[in-house]
């Protein structure tokens, strides 16, 4: 026959065993400090993007034979502005005959002895090696295509940290565009859906120095791009033919695309319909943490999921981005009770830092 006390004893083994549980030797999950992380994922391409190597040659002859390092600038999506700028003012616009090679340093000597003249493939050449040349290593090339009539035109793009972004540079035509309400740079995609919707959202920007609004100048060459997947073209030792550019670009294509100026077959060796894969993201750190109650600490790991061309290490700054020191990819914070902000950056060969990732960490209990 079982008795009262033996109904009762399993329920007060277990009143204790809690009890025991969340004594003043142990801590539970509400103890835990409160960790907010800005980034927790970074989009990738299926595409393998490839760079120029930073320790090309042609980047440092580039950089130091010509006067556009010391031009000043306010941020760094001006500077891109000087530099596309600077690159529109070296020669006049004029038939590449013979084309030259692909890459600034001979482009420049070629067109400047008279040998050859440059329109925009040339212009986009200078310009994405500039931006190599400085330590702007993501930057790659546009091409497009009109809807009809088959013009076509070539632009960059640059990966711009302090918008978080791909944006267009088009030398050619020394300018940019910009979102009218807010004044941030667009991508060609965006650029063409504000030309196929007709909204007029988008507008295209002088790069010179008085800024001039230019409406929507060259806007109709976007209704079909094409992104290249690599840029490392200072090596070559010959220039790029139709071929060569078929097989080393992406083409976006949507129920919006217009093949028929390709007259139904699109030339492009690959064709993607998912946008992720043309405007993926660069110089970013990606973190995950774990919290260890033993030690009373924090243990963060960073990761760049490959988004950081020639990668060099990572950085991390404790007073909102005056000063950085660089860390390894794992790195420890105590738990002291005190609200914390932690910015970490990727940082490539050519000591630029990328966009930051903010960590911030609250004692347990606060919101």
């Amino acid at each position: 026959m079982r008795t009262r006390t033996g109904r009762l004893l399993p329920a007060l083994l277990a009143v204790l065993f809690a009890l025991v549980l969340t004594g003043p030797g142990c801590k539970s999950d509400s103890s835990k400090p409160r960790v907010l992380i800005s980034r927790d994922k970074i989009v990738k391409s299926n595409y393998d993007f490839i760079p120029e190597h930073w320790k090309e040659g042609k980047l440092k002859q580039l950089r130091e034979s010509e006067k556009f390092k010391d031009l000043p600038a306010k941020d760094q999506f001006d500077y891109f502005l000087k530099l596309c700028d600077w690159t529109r003012r070296q020669w006049k616009e004029s038939n590449p005959n013979p084309y030259p090679l692909c890459n600034a340093i001979d482009i420049l000597a070629d067109i400047r002895a008279g040998k050859t003249g440059g329109f925009c493939g040339q212009y986009s050449y200078v310009l994405a090696d500039v931006l190599k040349s400085m330590g702007y290593f993501a930057v790659r090339y546009v091409e497009l295509w009109t809807g009809k009539n088959n013009e076509a035109h070539f632009v960059v793009e640059a990966w711009s940290d302090q918008h978080g972004k791909w944006v267009v540079l088009d030398p050619q035509q020394d300018l940019y565009y910009e979102f009218k309400a807010d004044n941030t740079p667009a991508n060609a995609y965006e650029i063409r859906e504000s030309f196929l919707n007709k909204d007029g959202k988008v507008r295209a920007r002088s790069a010179a120095g008085s800024r001039a609004e230019m409406g929507d100048t060259q806007m109709r060459y976007y209704a079909n791009f094409a992104v290249s997947f690599r840029s490392d073209l200072m090596r070559h030792q010959k220039p790029l033919s139709n071929q060569d550019r078929f097989d080393m670009f992406v083409f976006f294509r949507d129920q919006r695309s217009s093949p028929g100026v390709f007259n139904n077959r699109i030339p492009y060796a690959n064709v993607t319909t998912r946008i992720e894969d043309i405007y993926f993201d660069c110089n970013c750190a990606r973190v995950e943490y774990r919290v260890d109650r033993k030690q009373d600490k924090i243990d963060f790991s960073f990761f760049t999921d490959g988004s950081t061309f020639n990668f060099k290490g990572f950085m991390v700054s404790l007073d909102q981005g005056r000063k950085w020191m660089p860390v390894s990819d794992k790195y420890s914070w105590p738990i002291n009770g005190k609200t914390q902000a932690i910015l970490v950056a990727p940082l490539n060969m050519a000591d630029h830092l990328g966009s930051f990732t903010r960590i911030e960490i609250s004692p347990a209990g606060q919101n």
